[in-house]
């Protein structure tokens, strides 16, 4: 249990009610007096009650596609119920990691505005001189600056078979590169060569080179760290700059994957879930910007559980008006194509709508909301 308390509702404001009783409706009702009088209270309570639950709760979510929506924070609390329960079973005794004040770190909208050429500190000219040696530009990056992991990884990706790898790594929680688990069905990848890949027919709807396949794979592995600690933590020149312009033309390329979908133009809600970490201060005010590929999933509860087992958790709801301001799925190419996301490009800037909702479960774990529009 808990309670919820949303700031702002509906950033768009209410519209004005429409009548609840028409003359042309039912005569009937008209021509009774107590029946029309008692209709119409019945519906008027049945409306208050309606805004008033919107004003308790600021966001209404579909659980599934078609599900009617429901209070976002009826969703988590059931999820923190939940939670609780495994953690008791577990370990006797509920603990979550506490708050350490961690400030989440993003950027100026300048940055954004700038692009990704600018922020890798190697200048635009050596960037496309780059791009233009291809995939012995990625080799030479990695071959100077990348980890022993790393170029595992690239020689897997370039020269291996899909699935042929017996390495269980650790950070996808012990699983295999390009294996299946959970029931999940094979797509054909096994045994497959690059070639699979780049010819696949969603990298050939969004026209990408092999360059964007082998950087966008290598991404999915274990050497996302070696990409995304020099985004974050910047000092100098980045040591891969051609592998992340890949990475970042690559996933914007892949929005056309979206232009042909029946939902291209409707919106739809995207989400990330971080634990124990707080929102920079003026943030709501002026936003801010993400300095590595942005991961969000269209599961409201795979976001969850990337915030548990913390006191403070960060929630943000990215809201989409069109596919050209969503992610790519990189499922299709994934090393571990059982993790479900949506990718954003480096340097997505996240504008904040002014709505924003606070839950609170029982034992003192609080979800601070947040919605954004992201900026591509």
């Amino acid at each position: 249990g808990g309670d919820s308390g949303g700031d702002n509702g509906d950033s768009r404001g209410e519209s004005p009610p429409s009548p609840l009783l028409r003359r042309d409706a039912d005569p009937r009702i008209y021509n009774d007096g107590v029946t029309f009088s008692e209709t119409l209270r019945a519906m008027q309570a049945a409306q208050q009650e309606v805004l008033q639950r919107r004003k308790r709760h600021a966001f209404m979510v579909a659980p599934r596609p078609g599900a009617s929506a429901v209070p976002l924070a009826d969703l988590v609390l059931a999820f923190a119920s939940a939670e609780l329960e495994r953690l008791k079973s577990r370990d006797g005794a509920p603990g979550f990691a506490k708050f350490a004040d961690a400030r989440l770190v993003t950027g100026r909208p300048l940055e954004a505005a700038l692009g990704i050429n600018r922020y890798l500190g190697v200048g635009d000219k050596s960037i496309w001189l780059g791009m233009g040696r291809g995939l012995d530009a990625i080799r030479d990056e990695f071959a100077a600056s990348g980890t022993e992991d790393d170029l595992v990884c690239l020689e897997y990706v370039l020269e291996g078979t899909a699935g042929c790898h017996p390495r269980e790594w650790q950070h996808s929680g012990g699983k295999q590169m390009d294996a299946f688990y959970e029931g999940r069905e094979e797509d054909g990848r096994r045994g497959r060569p690059l070639s699979y890949f780049v010819e696949h027919p969603q990298a050939r709807e969004a026209a990408l080179l092999p360059e964007h396949v082998v950087a966008l794979r290598l991404y999915t592995t274990a050497a996302f760290k070696s990409i995304n600690d020099p985004l974050r933590n910047r000092s100098g020149a980045h040591p891969f700059p051609v592998t992340v312009a890949f990475i970042n033309d690559g996933i914007k390329r892949l929005r056309a994957v979206g232009a042909g979908a029946a939902d291209a133009s409707e919106r739809r809600d995207f989400w990330r879930g971080l634990r124990n970490v707080a929102l920079p201060d003026g943030f709501h005010q002026t936003g801010g910007t993400e300095y590595a590929p942005l991961s969000t999933s269209s599961d409201l509860e795979v976001a969850l559980h990337y915030s548990d087992a913390a006191q403070e958790r960060l929630l943000f709801k990215l809201t989409t008006a069109s596919f050209l301001e969503r992610g790519a799925s990189l499922q299709f190419l994934s090393a571990f194509p059982g993790e479900v996301e949506y990718l954003y490009p480096p340097l997505t800037f996240l504008d904040p709508t002014g709505k924003v909702e606070t839950i609170t479960t029982t034992c003192g774990v609080k979800f601070s909301v947040i919605e954004v529009q992201p900026r591509i």
